[in-house]
């Protein structure tokens, strides 16, 4: 094979020419400076044309390589297109090597570094241009592939867990079934026993029916055995009380001349004039304290929860200590009065197993000058009118007690209200009687009862002397007043015993108010009569003894139950 020699001094088949690229060459035309420089040599991605460099057929490859020039690229305008410059590959068969591709040989006539056509993309660029598509649309792939793997995963995990709560619901299920299974037979059991007990209270409620039936009748014949005990004792009563002596008193007064013979007798000791023994229901000492006082009373007191009046009063000259049994002081020294609203509510709670029910009411008056004045309604005036053997008392208040507490409160406002005055007897001397009014109310559904009855608390004023206690003006006024009731009082007891047929209950307000305590209504009547124990006070003492003894020979019939028709 013919090889010809490049100017470069590489060696070039000849037969790698064709005819048909002969034919093509240009004229050979001569590059400015310019140009040479601008332009570069076109390369085989733009033209299609292949060096025949390193061909295992050339030669020229045992050969040190040559350096290349560098070139100056040519504006694309200039460069020659596919059409006009084609490449020629030649594939020869040498004994050295296997096939190698030969460039073909340059056009005659072209010059280096001259301006080219502008050729379109080349297949291997378009496929480049896929490739690289391709591969990031294959990234793109792999990382939705790799998020659904996720995913997957995520899901699959999801799957196990609710597998694991399906089993934990199954079981729990299970459970739940089982316990229901349990619940139903201890509901049949319970309906069983539900049965054997309605069975049961049905069988007690008609004993226990019988048995209220029957306690009722025993509670009847109780009540009737109480008061037929309290009218065996008479039927106004009668105890007496000696108040301890104060400190001024053990210093200017001598031995006292009181003396005890029993628990319910008392005589006075004057020397030549023995006065006798009195007999009473009760005597109480000196060394009594308030409250075995009301223990000795309670009973009687309890005769108005039975339905039935019930008066008990505070009699004795001033200065006897009336007020103090009475009204008393604060906790352990506290008086009748406030102990019988606490009894009151504390029986009434006990009576109300058996199906009682009651009602309280309270009302606070006094009579002062022989005129009778509301306590609890800013000291306003109360009249009084008698029908048919009733005291009628217009404008007097009555006041709800719902509980024990409510009692205080009236008991201030009252001794506030009540007139009082300091005389050489007595430094706190009530100068008016007071009258404590309780109505009570009571019915029982079972047996049809009910009941109205009231029950008076009285402390009256101290009779005195004007000499002794020291009195003028209105003081005197107020004695006078005082004296002439109590008086008037003495006398209707006396007339009652001498079963008179005439009583003047009329003649003074006090006597009109208590004309029910002392014989004309049907009321249980209790009198304390208050002793001073001084010596100098012994002949006072010895008059109210003797008033005491009177009043508990006097018969005023037997007490009535209260019954509402």
């Amino acid at each position: 094979m013919n090889y010809a020699r490049r100017r470069s001094g590489a060696y070039r088949p000849l037969a790698a020419q064709s005819p048909k690229a002969t034919a093509l060459r240009r004229p050979p035309v001569r590059a400015t400076p310019l140009s040479r420089v601008a332009a570069p040599l076109p390369s085989s991605a733009t033209t299609g044309r292949h060096s025949t460099l390193g061909h295992t057929g050339c030669p020229t490859l045992l050969k040190a390589p040559v350096a290349s020039t560098s070139r100056v690229a040519a504006p694309s305008s200039l460069r020659p297109t596919r059409q006009s410059t084609p490449t020629i590959l030649a594939q020869r068969s040498t004994p050295h090597g296997p096939t190698r591709n030969v460039a073909a040989p340059p056009v005659a006539g072209r010059v280096r570094g001259a301006p080219t056509a502008t050729r379109p993309p080349s297949e291997l660029s378009q496929l480049k241009d896929k490739l690289l598509l391709l591969e990031q649309e294959l990234i793109s792939k792999t990382d939705q592939l790799k998020s659904k793997d996720d995913q997957i995963k995520m899901k699959s995990e999801l799957v196990e867990m609710l597998k694991d709560s399906l089993e934990s619901t199954k079981i729990k299920l299970e459970t739940v079934s089982m316990e229901r299974d349990t619940l139903k037979d201890l509901v049949t059991t319970l309906k069983d026993q539900l049965e054997q007990q309605k069975a049961t209270i049905e069988k007690e409620a008609a004993r226990s029916k019988d048995l209220i039936e029957q306690l009722d009748e025993k509670e009847a014949a109780m009540r009737k055995l109480h008061n037929d005990v309290v009218d065996l004792r008479g039927q106004i009563r009668v105890a007496v009380r000696v108040r301890p002596m104060l400190k001024t008193e053990e210093e200017v007064s001598s031995a006292s001349i009181i003396e005890y013979p029993s628990t319910n007798a008392i005589s006075f000791n004057q020397g030549a004039k023995p006065s006798g023994t009195f007999t009473f229901e009760k005597v109480f000492t000196p060394v009594f304290s308030q409250q075995s006082v009301f223990a000795n009373i309670e009973d009687f007191i309890l005769s108005a929860l039975h339905g039935y009046n019930v008066g008990l009063i505070a009699f004795g000259q001033t200065g006897s200590g009336k007020t103090h049994t009475m009204r008393g002081g604060e906790a352990d020294d506290e008086g009748i009065i406030p102990r019988t609203a606490s009894y009151l509510f504390n029986e009434s709670k006990k009576l109300e197993a058996t199906g009682w029910k009651f009602e309280f009411s309270l009302s606070f008056m006094e009579i002062y000058n022989n005129e009778a004045f509301d306590l609890l309604n800013n000291h306003s005036i109360v009249k009084l009118r008698l029908i048919n053997h009733t005291v009628s008392l217009d404008g007097l208040t009555e006041h709800p007690l719902t509980k024990q507490s409510d009692m205080a409160g009236l008991l201030n406002v009252a001794d506030r209200n009540r007139k009082t005055a300091a005389t050489k007897c007595n430094e706190y001397s009530s100068r008016s009687h007071a009258i404590y009014m309780w109505k009570i109310k009571a019915q029982q559904r079972s047996t049809g009862i009910s009941t109205s009855s009231v029950l008076k608390l009285v402390d009256l004023a101290g009779s005195e002397r004007a000499k002794e206690s020291g009195v003028v003006g209105q003081q005197f006024k107020e004695m006078t007043n005082i004296n002439q009731s109590l008086s008037v009082l003495q006398k209707c007891i006396n007339m009652q015993k001498a079963k008179s047929t005439h009583v003047p209950y009329r003649d003074t307000k006090l006597t009109q108010v208590l004309m029910d305590c002392l014989g004309r209504g049907n009321s249980k009547t209790m009198v304390v009569v208050n002793i001073n124990p001084c010596n100098e006070q012994a002949v006072e003492s010895k008059r109210s003894i003797e008033f005491a003894a009177k009043m508990r020979e006097t018969h005023i019939g037997s007490a009535v139950q209260q019954r509402d028709l």
